[in-house]
């Protein structure tokens, strides 16, 4: 099958490869599974993908920031505040016979998490393991998903390759049509209709190349602000209700100007909209559209929500790194990362090669794609967990929440700085 970054390539058809250097050094995310490995073959395809787009001879990249880039909200802080990594009721409880996984770090979600198992909005983590408790993990994940709730039953590789054949790790394919229209020395435009981790990532990339990224957030639910701030670097930021007003008709002005539309959203929750990739296609012919979800398109779970923790837990990746006694979980939200920077450097040989094209990609194939690569030889010394012995990888910057302490930029180009962060919704929504 070829290394992570040998089948990115041959998704675009080459062209970057030569583009990029490796430096010497580890990244501190290697355990059982090769998750240094994965983590440098994306960020290696998007670095030669985005040379070639600038014109670049080449350009290195670094594991050890690397590392510390996937693992950026560890070390985030503001005005010396660290971000709070989980709710309370996120995260792995034992069942009558196994092990779910669950989501809930946003307050809508833990209120279906309650109500799915008939508890109290202000249920604590025991109450909850309680209730989970006495039930088979097949049973919390049907209970869950009947309540649009996030809870999944830990399973082993082989379990999860039975239910969901491995996926490609990027679809990639030109879209012909009348061409990119991106007027010559005009910054890319990027609308960006994702949330989290992967969307955003790809499209902070995307704005440390220099284009012109603007942020698309819902007012409810409202994004955690700490999320925001993580991913949000170099952007601009609006915040939309497309279903009411003139939302979805701003929505439309953009796309109309834009060259690249990223999708984050569960697929099929943008429909109603117009926002699926043909009706996407047939009004804005000149789109580079790139579509992001948990599992593979046509899948039989296509259109389930899905995290990266979830996914880590579905897929095998939490009995491989766990113990006899409980799952474990990967030293960083490698699968979004690595699923954030693939889709930026598919994005990157379209915007270079000048034609439209559409991409997918999901966590799950990137899942299957790290299992593939086999247990790891040794694993690396960890990151450190004290920010202090970090200091060339982060940076202190001022900010409109306050002094910010975050990841410096993933990769060092000339006379290219990491952008600000915006507050959220603070920008007009039209391209500069």
């Amino acid at each position: 099958m070829g290394t992570v970054l040998e089948r990115l390539e041959a998704a675009v058809g080459g062209g970057g490869v030569e583009r990029v250097g490796v430096d010497p050094g580890e990244t501190g995310l290697t355990g059982r599974l090769r998750a240094g490995e994965l983590a440098v073959d994306s960020v290696a395809f998007f670095a030669g993908q985005a040379a070639r787009l600038l014109g670049m001879p080449r350009i290195a990249v670094s594991p050890r920031r690397v590392g510390v880039n996937f693992s950026s909200y560890s070390y985030l802080s503001i005005d010396g505040e660290p971000a709070a990594a989980w709710a309370p009721l996120s995260g792995f409880f034992p069942t009558a016979d196994g092990w779910v996984r669950t989501h809930a770090n946003y307050p809508h979600h833990t209120r279906r998490l309650c109500a799915a198992f008939g508890l109290p909005e202000t249920a604590s983590r025991e109450e909850f393991a309680a209730a989970l408790a006495g039930l088979a993990a097949v049973d919390a994940e049907e209970r869950a998903v009947a309540a649009d709730a996030l809870c999944v039953r830990v399973r082993r590789p082989e379990e999860f390759a039975e239910l969901i054949a491995p996926a490609p790790l990027l679809e990639w394919e030109r879209s012909g049509g009348d061409g990119v229209s991106r007027a010559a020395g005009r910054a890319p435009r990027v609308l960006d209709l994702s949330r989290v981790i992967a969307g955003p990532t790809c499209t902070r990339a995307l704005a440390l190349l220099g284009a012109d990224v603007l942020k698309v957030d819902p007012i409810e639910p409202a994004e955690i602000a700490m999320q925001h701030i993580d991913t949000g670097a170099g952007k601009r930021s609006i915040t939309l209700d497309l279903g009411a007003g003139n939302g979805l008709e701003t929505v439309e002005g953009l796309l109309a100007a834009a060259d690249v539309v990223v999708l984050g959203y569960r697929p099929g929750s943008l429909d109603r909209f117009g926002l699926d990739e043909s009706s996407l296609r047939a009004r804005h012919p000149q789109l580079v559209i790139a579509s992001l979800s948990a599992y593979p398109t046509g899948s039989v779970w296509a259109e389930r929500r899905g995290f990266d923790s979830l996914v880590q837990a579905a897929s095998g990746i939490a009995v491989v790194e766990g113990s006899a006694l409980k799952p474990g979980a990967l030293r960083a939200q490698a699968l979004d990362h690595a699923t954030g920077y693939m889709l930026a450097g598919g994005i990157c040989a379209a915007l270079a090669e000048g034609n439209p094209a559409t991409m997918r990609a999901s966590l799950a194939a990137t899942a299957q794609a790290l299992i593939g690569l086999g247990v790891a030889e040794h694993a690396d010394e960890p990151l450190p967990a004290d920010a202090a012995e970090l200091t060339g990888e982060l940076e202190t910057v001022p900010s409109a929440y306050g002094e910010l302490r975050r990841a410096c930029a993933i990769l060092e180009l000339p006379g290219r700085e990491q952008g600000a962060v915006v507050p959220l919704g603070s920008s007009a929504p039209a391209w500069l």
